[in-house]
């Protein structure tokens, strides 16, 4: 279990160890199982070319005979350590990647989740959650759509105060108990590695095994019968005047005919059916080696018991695993005709695509409404996985403390109180941690430029996404009550749009403003407010903006290195604190040390840093 720097980098090191040996004995044998596959064929030629350039003695037939099974035994064996020994290699590289998010070299990350950018998120954008460098970035290790989602929505909820305390709760026990076996987490992430990185999305079957019994015709079993017995007939009458002097091959070619006629009669609805699933029996595979991966795990948690339990066979179901094998199988044999000549042959002699379609339709009637909830059941487990990743990042660090409104302090103002807190993205080397706590109300942070205000903002937005997500945080303690996060703080004009900086600005607090008229929980954070204005309607403006965010159910950081702004609370009307960054200056140059201080700066760098460019 690691519950330590130490300890992590000691796993990782052995870990990396194990699985090289791994790799390396099973290269060895796939090398000895190659020249021994090779020997054997080379004999078998050579065998049969005695027999017929040496008298055609029967001993050389039962040589190759007996050398062909063992050759066909040899290959069986090389075909499952070729496959041991892929998975061994994906395994290696997994586990690269878990080294490299210790370090955060986000170069040798996989997934991004640049996909689930949304500008007009309340927060995603400004916190960092999703593109390069980002905390999906950093954290994800879903390989099915349905757990990148799962996460997307772990980190940036929808509804505000979604998820709840028990939900968090029980998302923390689950994060826990799957850091503590790394090993079977990277087991899961393997087995699907490959197919899902190659295959297309399954999107389409889903939406059509989504079964709805008023719209999706059901082929009837009696047809199947008489299908079975035109197509017997067909083959009993050739055979009959093949081996008799009755000729009735007329009865054949009608009855061909025949099959051919019902083949085009649904040629169309089955098309429609069987495109949704053709070429996905890679992918179907590796969902089933998903499903029973966590259908044999032993798990403790109430949380992944409910999710397992989902998965598990009962009285009215099968087990996901085995739905899926199923499934697999029958796309097997739908794939089978889109070949032109076996479809030709298939259905000319045997109806093929009825009983493939009835097959398919079958499933999707027994197990289809199950299917999407099963796919969204993995998916959760993909985003618990993805989450316990802080823990390997930050195994020094506990969980976040969250409180309900009525826990903490009076008249159910929000909290948020941190001790030795960081930003998660910064390279754990270059991180510069402080406390910072606010009981309610609203931290005005000075500075001059470049100082930290920003990063602090950030710092406590991104962690706050982590606590509400239910996993760790960078910081040695932390607490706060469950808040809605707003910010503005990444505000560009946008040409096409016909908006200015300023007037971006203003539509981005609007919305804080008028969310926060909501009675709920709210923590916001705004950075600089108003930069796009001049200095008196920049006061004017902050003057107003704190008096609409001046609620018992509001706390938040707005950033300035507008000194006037902190003027506004001269009779103490407002709940506000301030804070503040500072620099010194050496002969070499501006020095910042990015430590939080009470009260409010007085320092200003702007000239010295454009001498610095060479603006003078």
């Amino acid at each position: 279990m690691i519950q330590s720097n130490a300890s992590r980098d000691e796993f990782i090191r052995e870990r990396e160890d194990a699985l090289q040996k791994e790799y390396k004995q099973l290269s060895v044998v796939f090398d000895r199982l190659s020249n021994v596959r090779l020997f054997l064929f080379v004999t078998i030629l050579v065998l049969v070319a005695a027999y017929f350039f040496a008298g055609r003695q029967s001993i050389f037939l039962i040589l190759s005979g007996l050398l062909f099974c063992a050759f066909l035994v040899v290959v069986m064996s090389h075909l499952q350590v070729s496959r041991k020994l892929k998975h061994s290699m994906t395994l290696l590289e997994i586990h690269s990647r878990y080294k490299a998010r210790v370090v955060h070299q986000f170069e040798n990350l996989p997934d991004d989740g640049a996909d689930f950018f949304a500008e007009d998120h309340d927060y995603a954008s400004d916190l960092d959650l999703f593109g390069h460098g980002s905390l999906f970035h950093l954290l994800s290790v879903a390989q099915t759509d349905y757990g990148r989602m799962a996460l997307r929505d772990y980190l940036s909820p929808l509804e505000p105060q979604k998820p709840d305390l028990k939900t968090i709760t029980s998302r923390q026990q689950s994060v826990n108990e799957l850091s503590q076996d790394f090993e079977t987490v990277q087991t899961f992430e393997a087995l699907g590695s490959k197919a899902f990185k190659t295959i297309r999305s399954a999107k389409s079957f889903v939406e059509y095994a989504s079964y709805n019994e008023a719209n999706t015709y059901i082929l009837p079993k009696s047809k199947l019968f008489i299908n079975f017995a035109i197509s017997s007939l067909m083959i009993v009458s050739a055979i009959i005047s093949f081996l008799s002097p009755v000729n009735i091959l007329y009865v054949s070619f009608s009855l061909l005919l025949v099959q051919l006629v019902l083949t085009a009669i649904n040629y169309s609805r089955f098309k429609n059916a069987f495109s949704s699933i053709t070429g996905l029996h890679p992918k179907f595979f590796a969902y089933h080696s998903l499903f029973e991966h966590v259908e044999k795990l032993d798990v403790q948690s109430e949380y992944l018991k409910t999710l397992q339990s989902q998965l598990m066979a009962s009285d009215q179901h099968a087990a996901a695993s085995d739905e899926l094998s199923r499934l697999h199988n029958i796309c097997l044999f739908i794939q089978a005709r889109s070949q032109p000549l076996l479809f030709l042959i298939l259905n000319s002699f045997f109806l093929y695509d009825y009983y493939c379609y009835y097959h398919l339709q079958k499933w999707v009637e027994d197990s289809g409404p199950r299917f999407l909830r099963n796919l969204e059941c993995l998916g959760e487990w993909e985003a618990l996985m993805s989450l316990s990743m802080m823990r390997l990042i930050y195994p020094e660090f506990p969980m976040p403390t969250i409180l309900n409104a009525d826990q903490h302090n009076d008249n159910s103002k929000p909290l948020f109180s941190a001790k030795n807190m960081g930003h998660p993205l910064i390279p754990v080397i270059k991180q510069v941690r402080n406390d910072f706590s606010l009981p309610g109300g609203i931290a005005i942070i000075t500075g001059s430029n470049m100082s930290g205000k920003t990063t602090l903002l950030r710092t406590v937005g991104i962690n706050a996404v982590l606590a509400y997500a239910g996993t760790v945080c960078c910081a040695d303690h932390l607490e706060l009550s469950i808040m809605h996060i707003m910010t503005s703080m990444r505000i560009a004009d946008n040409l096409e749009s016909g908006l200015s900086t300023f007037y971006a600005e203003l539509v981005r607090i609007e919305r804080i403003i008028r969310f926060s008229k909501n009675s709920i929980p709210l923590l916001f954070l705004i950075d600089e407010i108003f930069r796009g204005t001049n200095s008196r309607d920049r006061t004017d403006g902050a003057q107003i903006v704190l008096n609409n965010l001046n609620r018992h159910w509001i706390t938040g950081l707005m950033s300035t290195h507008d000194y006037q702004l902190c003027e506004l609370n001269r009779d103490g009307d407002l709940p506000i604190r301030f804070y503040h960054f500072s620099e010194r200056y050496d002969d070499e140059g501006i020095r910042f040390d990015y430590l939080l201080a009470e009260g409010i700066s007085t320092s200003a760098n702007a000239k010295y840093l454009m001498k610095m460019v060479g603006i003078e």
